[in-house]
């Protein structure tokens, strides 16, 4: 397992990067494996977050973190301010409301997505990574075969539903931030294409999320969502069928790879690391975790994710060239590490 030598990296260590949505789940990873890679990192957040400078601070001494508040992140110009002397964004942040409105949700992420690239382009950035997800590609298709996805699969469907008013209202809201994630990275695409900047741009798409959670203050998004099969909720049962999970810090390094590995350029990374089944998850917590009672019952007549996400051995091969892993961690340990970030 070789590791990418740091003065081969496209952004020299020392330099600086700007993380949108540094609060949240995943931002807060990326921002954390950049700081520990030796980048200085500047967060936006929509409000002043004192415990968020207070936790980095802690880890990696003052200095090296700093939050800048940009409370829309299609304000331009804001953004322009906010990348006075940065050489690499991670444009984390999205709308995850679940509105179930497609003509809001879909334009404000197309125009904050445009808005970051346009104040890359007019800013001293030499790279620029955008986080996706699965949903831009597929929404999961438990138990049908045939399925393929490549770096050129788009998710033309859940923009289809999002805008039919006959899509079910308990779709919907899913359906909507899907499509939000599909035109987002397409609209970036095409800005990227017509515009031709001077940065690289790269895009990072990853299914279920799942890991450690940083601090008591962010909600976990995903992850959370798990752990409350142990608090016997079944909600997301509901809301999500069985796909592809991935630990929540090889999507943090995954973005750090498409900022800083030289050789990736105008790529789609698919941070899908294998299939798994709610049973599967509800057994995993059950040997983890004997002792609490309110573990929901698994789901009946289960059927897994049989898609081929061709794309997803790139990732990974990535991971262990740039990192030096001997692949993506799996499903037991992220659920081990997320339950013992909040001591269930």
């Amino acid at each position: 397992m070789s590791v990418t030598p740091r003065d081969l990296y496209a952004i020299q260590p020392g330099a600086r990067i700007l993380v949108t949505g540094a609060n949240g789940y995943i931002g807060s990873h990326v921002v954390d494996v950049l700081l520990s890679l030796g980048y200085l990192v500047r967060g936006t957040v929509r409000a002043e977050k004192p415990w968020l400078n207070e936790f980095f601070d802690s880890k990696y001494g003052s200095g090296q973190f700093e939050t800048v508040i940009v409370p829309e992140l299609d304000d331009k110009d804001a953004l322009v301010t906010a990348l006075k002397g940065v050489s690499g964004i991670a444009h984390v942040a999205t709308d995850v409301s679940f509105d179930p409105d497609a003509k809001k949700v879909i334009t404000n992420v197309v125009s904050a997505t445009e808005a970051v690239l346009k104040a890359a382009a007019e800013s001293s950035v030499k790279r620029v990574v955008l986080t996706s997800s699965s949903s831009s590609a597929l929404l999961p298709q438990p138990g049908v075969d045939g399925i393929v996805v490549t770096e050129d699969t788009w998710n033309d469907a859940a923009v289809k539903a999002a805008w039919d008013e006959n899509t079910p209202a308990d779709v919907k809201p899913f359906a909507v931030y899907a499509a939000s994630k599909t035109e987002g990275e397409r609209a970036a695409w095409r800005w990227i294409e017509e515009n031709k900047p001077d940065f690289t741009f790269n895009s990072v798409l990853p299914n279920f999320a799942i890991g450690r959670i940083l601090h008591p203050e962010i909600p976990g998004s995903t992850m959370k969502w798990a752990l409350d099969l142990l608090r016997g909720n079944d909600g997301v049962l509901k809301l999500l069928p069985p796909q592809w999970h991935i630990n929540v810090q090889d999507v943090a390094r995954i973005h750090a790879v498409a900022l800083l590995e030289p050789n990736v350029k105008s790529e789609r990374l698919f941070a899908f690391a294998a299939p798994f089944t709610w049973t599967g998850v509800i057994e995993i917590f059950q040997k983890l975790r004997p002792s609490i009672k309110t573990l929901v019952n698994p789901p009946e007549n289960e059927l897994p994710d049989l898609s081929d996400i061709v794309p997803s051995k790139r990732a990974e091969s990535l991971l262990r060239s740039f990192f030096g892993q001997s692949g993506w961690i799996g499903l037991e340990q992220s659920l081990r590490d997320g339950i013992d970030s909040v001591n269930l």
